[in-house]
């Protein structure tokens, strides 16, 4: 793997926050907090940066 294991483990986060978002059963803010990161606004940024689309934009 070309990554550190912070990276790695910020990406296994945003694949399950990206699968929670598709289920459409939770909000951005709850799904943000289950995949453990702490503010909306930083999970906001990781995912932006990794799927190239905001959160609120994957889920329509």
């Amino acid at each position: 793997m070309d990554m550190t294991p912070n990276d790695y483990i910020r990406l296994e986060r945003l694949k399950k926050a990206a699968q929670l978002l598709k289920e459409g059963e939770c909000k951005i803010n709850e799904v943000c907090y289950m995949t453990g990161f702490n503010t909306p606004s930083y999970f906001t940024k990781c995912f932006q940066k990794q799927f190239g689309i905001l959160p609120k934009d994957f889920v329509k």
